[in-house]
């Protein structure tokens, strides 16, 4: 909860709902500023003010601020601007629309924080830590709660028909979310011999405890990504193990010691554990869940398009060097992670 007060302003500027404002019009940026949003000046003092608290953000989390003129810097930056720009814009079209934050409001989620962070003294210095005032928190919370309303009321017309749920229910992309495949616990011993295979299994039939898989499987089986802990092949549905594995372990009772199972990979004792049927949601049961996904989507998409006819008529420019379409589209070094097979490859497709 902590992190709810650490750089507001900066947080809020990474939310799903920031939009990139790109510069426009004939406008020119006076002195002083970084942005112009209709008729009002974004002012470098301002953009100076969130990234001294996104540097004490950092610093209180024991993070290595970004160096100038880095592409995690430029990312920093462009974020910023686009979190002032926003909030102009939204305090802007709020005043249009009649939608307002009140103290009382303000005052009501203040106390909601400083219960959440165990009171009042812990408050005051979680705030100190940060850098953050309370003044500077209080100006954060007005403005997340304004776009939160203004939010509300433009997604407040946005409705689903009968006709939307049924057809996403219908369609076979979305079918497994509703059908949910009989699934087995397993586990198993893999050897590279019948003959081996044979002997593990008379050692599980006459001990099949826990312990003793534990003992075998560390001494007989040649499966890396099961061997250390029992031959546990955790819950699986059909189709997802080679098909003489699944055959056996969706044929074989519940604690029984199957017979070796030859496959691809060698020869398998295996022990089901626990079986779970499938289950199918029914269009009923679903459809009260398919309706709020469809009006969230749908509010998200009123959401941009009202962002993006409020840019446009705000008629944004920036300042050189603060464009942010320009600072967060910096490439970054791509990520190359070594590959490696998978913990049960020995039994899985």
């Amino acid at each position: 909860m902590k992190r709810v007060i650490v750089a507001a302003m900066v947080l809020l500027a990474f939310a799903a709902s920031a939009v990139v404002l790109a510069g426009c019009g004939e406008k020119s940026v006076p002195t002083g500023s970084i942005a112009v949003v209709g008729d009002v000046s974004i002012t470098q003092e301002q953009f100076d003010d969130v990234l001294a608290q996104a540097k004490a953000s950092y610093e209180a989390q024991g993070v290595a601020f970004p160096a100038a003129d880095t592409p995690e810097y430029d990312k920093l930056k462009g974020s910023i601007v686009d979190y002032l720009v926003q909030t102009e814009l939204i305090k802007q079209k709020a005043v249009e629309m009649g939608v307002t934050v009140t103290t009382e409001e303000i005052d009501e989620r203040v106390a909601a924080i400083v219960d959440q962070v165990g009171g009042q003294k812990k408050y005051v210095a979680l705030l100190k830590k940060q850098g953050v005032t309370e003044e500077d928190l209080r100006a954060q919370l007005e403005v997340q709660m304004l776009q939160d309303k203004v939010r509300t009321e433009v997604g407040a017309d946005v409705q689903v028909t009968d006709e939307q749920v049924k057809a996403f229910f219908d369609d076979p992309d979305n079918k497994a979310q509703f059908d949910v495949p009989d699934s087995v616990d397993a586990r198993h011993i893999l050897v590279k011999t019948k003959a081996k295979a044979l002997a593990v299994q008379r050692l599980l039939k006459a001990d099949s405890s826990d312990a003793n898989w534990k003992k075998v499987a560390k001494e007989y089986s040649i499966d890396p990504g099961s061997k250390g802990s029992g031959g546990d092949l955790g819950t699986f549905p059909k189709g997802r193990m080679v098909k003489e594995f699944e055959d056996e372990a969706f044929t074989i009772k519940v604690g029984t010691i199957s017979d070796p199972v030859k496959t691809q990979f060698g020869y398998h004792v295996i022990e089901v554990t626990k079986k779970t049927p499938g289950s199918t949601t029914t269009f009923e049961e679903a459809k009260t869940g398919i309706e709020e996904r469809l009006k969230l989507e749908g509010q998200a998409t009123a959401w941009e398009k009202w962002l993006e006819d409020a840019e446009t008529v705000a008629a944004i420019v920036y300042a050189t060097g603060f464009d942010p379409t320009e600072l967060i589209a910096t490439p970054s070094p791509a990520a190359t992670p070594a590959s490696s097979p998978s913990p049960s490859e020995s039994a899985t497709k």
